[in-house]
């Protein structure tokens, strides 16, 4: 099993997301990022909001996949 990654989201707690189950990363904002976990969610998929740029974000998830 994959290590579970660490972040904050956007109330300042931490959140810990297993990088095989996501399934974008994309900007909301200025240092908020969007995850979306193959979740499904009110026909969608269950998202995160994180602090950070999404290429902090992406750079994260792929550091923990080697």
């Amino acid at each position: 099993m994959r290590d579970l990654i660490s972040f904050k989201n956007t109330h300042d707690q931490q959140i810990y997301i297993n990088p095989q189950h996501v399934v974008y990363v994309a900007r909301f904002e200025d240092q908020v990022t969007v995850v979306a976990l193959a979740i499904p969610h009110n026909g969608s998929h269950f998202q995160f909001y994180v602090r950070g740029t999404a290429e902090q974000v992406r750079q994260k998830l792929l550091g923990a996949q080697s």
